[in-house]
């Protein structure tokens, strides 16, 4: 009747926490042990210590604590010993069935208990004995690898024959993982790769162009630049030279002529600064060649012959053009600013909005970094989706909102196409954790257009390029 009632508790104990385990979405592992060890006799057995080795498979359901984390363990012990009367040759074989109850089963040391029962069978040459076992005991695992653990066991076999005996055995070995779940980390993470620095790219320097000698000048260095420019400014001043009216009308005529691209050698030549020849010349002309200009009373009768000498070739432009064309000369256009630049600006702005604090992210939430230029989950931001996984899993009603986000190196519709490769990415991490759970996921993707720091350092652009994963609670 004893033996009844101890069979049918061992068997509970087995089942309970598994059918506890099947309600929920729980990892599961499967084991091959091998051991080394003693195996002390009792006194009835009148048998000597000898060495034991033991060989077993498992099956391991691995919850987040011992309530709801089982392993179920079956194999054989062999030991060949002697009798202490008569030194006669004895062999003995243990089968055994055992459940570990793991105490922290996702840690890397887990200590345990056992319980399990079998026989044991001992072959005494003339006769062979046999009888029920009942074991308890306790072990440790310390996980070398992943996959790969040292393994401590002692246990107290009680024989059922004739009365009752107990047996001690202490085991020492390794336990390979031959099927594991990998979203199951025991071992620190290993540091990440160190990041390449690049160098940034500069939006300041823009290249500007000198009118004096219609060149493009390179800003190789942006500091020394202002110089230049403001000493090339100063020969445009060298036309005051000609007497102001012939000095204004010649600056747009030859612009002009440029415009409509008339050699060089046809450009009106400023007359040499000898105003008394230039006077004694023209005063007798005016009247011959030109009588229109007389009834005039506002215009100098010496200066005009000069003015209409040296706009005759821009009888062909009409008086509109040469106006325009004077009023851009007095002011110069400013410098070119290229195109994508100006959209790269607007879209992908280098600092985050003055006076903005960054968004507090509802929690549970996780934020995944990634390289430049890579849309990859990294193996150390794993656990965390896992976690979010898991959460949504035991709290069904719940929802996932997704963002992804990339720096500003490259063309924003670049960074727009990256920041969506990389929500989708964490969104197939993360609906590969929940198995068959059908989850309502919502994803977004903004390119380069909210940065939380500077683009100007990589610093900064390594806090941009991200993912952040929120869960809203049903």
């Amino acid at each position: 009747m004893k033996k009844s009632i101890a069979t049918v508790l061992f068997f509970v104990a087995l089942t309970y926490p598994q059918s506890r385990a099947a309600a929920e979405s729980i990892s599961r592992d499967i084991t091959f042990n091998v051991s080394a060890g003693g195996l002390t006799f009792s006194k009835k057995d009148n048998l000597r210590t000898e060495p034991v080795f033991d060989v077993r498979i498992g099956y391991d359901i691995l919850g987040t604590n011992i309530t709801d984390s089982i392993g179920i363990e079956g194999g054989l012990s062999y030991v060949s010993t002697f009798s202490k009367k008569d030194n006669t040759p004895v062999n003995a074989y243990l089968f055994r069935v055992d459940a570990t109850y793991p105490l922290f089963p996702r840690k890397r040391i887990v200590p345990f208990l056992s319980l399990g029962a079998g026989g044991m069978f001992m072959d005494r040459g003339t006769s062979m004995d046999n009888a029920p076992v009942l074991a308890y005991g306790l072990g440790l695992k310390y996980f070398v690898q992943e996959f790969i653990a040292m393994r401590l066991d002692v246990r107290q076999n009680i024989l059922f024959a004739i009365g009752t005996r107990n047996d001690n055995q202490f085991m020492f070995g390794l336990s390979f993982l031959l099927d594991r779940d990998k979203k199951i980390r025991r071992l620190p993470l290993p540091p990440p790769p160190p990041v390449e620095k690049k160098t940034p790219i500069s939006t300041s320097a823009v290249p500007t162009i000198d009118f004096t000698t219609e060149k493009v000048v390179e800003p190789a260095a942006p500091a020394k630049q202002v110089e230049p420019q403001a000493k090339q400014v100063e020969p445009e001043a060298r036309p005051i030279e000609l007497p102001l009216p012939a000095a204004v009308v010649a600056a747009p005529i030859g612009m002009a002529a440029q415009a409509l691209g008339l050699p060089k050698a046809e450009l009106p030549k400023a007359p040499a600064p000898e105003p008394p020849p230039a006077r004694a010349v023209v005063q007798p002309e005016p009247q011959p060649v030109q009588p229109e200009p007389q009834p005039v009373p506002a215009a100098p009768p010496v200066v005009a012959p000069p003015v209409q000498t040296q706009a005759e070739p821009a009888a062909p432009l009409e008086q509109a053009v040469v106006d325009r064309i004077a009023a851009d000369s007095l002011t110069p256009p400013p410098p070119h600013v290229p195109e994508e630049e100006m959209v790269a600006s607007i879209l992908c702005p280098l600092d985050p909005p003055a006076g903005t604090a960054p968004r507090v992210l509802k929690q549970p939430a996780a934020v995944v970094m990634f390289d430049s230029g890579s849309a990859v989950v990294k193996k150390q931001f794993q656990p965390e989706i896992d976690k979010i996984a898991t959460y949504v899993m035991k709290h069904p009603g719940s929802s996932v909102y997704i963002e992804g986000h990339a720096d500003r190196v490259g063309k924003p519709e670049m960074n727009m196409k990256l920041s969506q490769e990389r929500v989708d990415s964490v969104k197939k991490s993360l609906t590969k954790g929940m198995k068959s759970k059908k989850v309502k996921v919502v994803t977004s993707a903004f390119g380069c257009r909210v940065p939380v720091d500077t683009n100007k350092g990589e610093k900064g652009r390594r806090k941009n390029r991200r993912a952040t994963i929120e869960v809203t609670k049903p």
